[in-house]
C-alpha cells in the first residue's frame, strides 16, 4: 500500500527524507508549486492551484491503492484531493493539522481571537513569518542544523491557501489524528477540536514539535505502520 505525503504551509517534500528511509511502502511525497523561489510567485496562486499540483502528482503515480498523510495545513488540500481518489484512498493520517469543518477555511478554524488577527497579518506582513518565530513555532525541538534548514528553505505561500473555505465530504476509510503534545505551534486543545472535526477513528499523541518526520521519525514511522496494518481485513 502506499503513502501519500503532504507537507505544510512554508515547507518542502524534504521533510519526509528521514521517515522515508524507514517506511519501505512506496512513497509520494507531493512538492506544493514554487519551493525555495525568491520575489514570492506564490503570492498571486488560488487554493486551486495547491490542490492541482497535488492531484497532478497523484494521477502519474503508479499505485493502486494508498493512504494520506497529510500535515498541518496540508490537511486542507488532502480532504479536498480525497474526492478525486475515493476507490483508491484506504485511509486518512492528519498530522498536528487544522481540519476546517466543510465550508470553513484554515483561519476561521482557528480560535478567538487567532481568527480574528490573522487575516489582518497576512495582509500586513504576508505569510513568511521572522526566523525567529519559525524557530520557535515549528522547531522547538529541533536540531540547530535542521532548524536552519527549516528557516533558510521556508517559502512565502498565497494567503488563499489560509482563507480559501473548502467543501468536502469524509470518505467511510479509517482516520487517524496525530497529537502532537509539545506543539508550540498548534495547542493541544485545539488538536483535540480538530480531531473531533476529523471525526478520527483513532486518536495517537505523539510527543513531539511541530514537525515529528524530523524529530521523532522512527516514533512516526511505527504510528502509520500500525495504522496501515490496521486497515487489513
Amino acid at each position: 500500500m502506499g503513502i501519500l505525503l503532504i507537507n505544510g504551509a512554508g515547507l518542502n517534500s524534504s521533510i519526509w527524507n528521514d521517515l522515508k528511509a524507514i517506511i519501505k511502502n512506496p512513497i509520494l511525497s507531493i512538492e506544493f508549486p514554487n519551493r525555495k523561489v525568491d520575489n514570492n510567485p506564490n503570492s498571486k496562486l488560488a487554493f486551486e492551484d495547491y490542490l492541482n499540483a497535488t492531484t497532478s502528482q497523484l494521477e502519474k503515480w503508479p499505485v493502486d491503492q494508498f493512504i494520506i498523510v497529510a500535515h498541518s495545513i496540508g490537511a486542507c488540500v488532502g480532504l479536498k484531493a480525497l474526492e478525486q481518489f475515493k476507490d483508491d484512498l484506504k485511509g486518512f493520517v492528519a498530522i498536528g493539522s487544522v481540519i476546517p469543518i466543510s465550508g470553513s477555511s484554515f483561519v476561521s478554524s482557528l480560535p478567538f481571537p487567532q481568527k480574528l488577527f490573522l487575516p489582518v497579518l497576512l495582509s500586513l506582513f504576508g505569510t513568511k513569518p521572522p526566523g525567529k518565530s519559525i524557530e520557535t513555532e515549528l522547531c522547538n525541538d529541533l536540531t540547530s542544523e535542521q532548524k536552519s534548514e527549516i528557516v533558510s528553505g521556508f517559502t512565502p505561500e498565497s494567503k488563499k491557501l489560509y482563507t480559501t473555505k473548502i467543501t468536502y465530504d469524509l470518505p467511510d476509510i479509517k482516520r487517524l489524528y496525530v497529537k502532537l503534545t509539545n506543539d508550540k505551534s498548534i495547542s493541544t486543545a485545539l488538536q483535540d477540536e480538530m480531531a473531533k472535526n476529523l471525526r478520527a477513528t483513532k486518536l495517537v499523541a505523539l510527543n513531539s514539535g511541530h514537525l515529528p518526520m524530523l524529530s521523532k521519525p522512527k516514533e512516526l514511522a511505527m504510528v502509520l505502520s500500525d495504522f496501515m496494518e490496521s486497515l487489513n481485513p
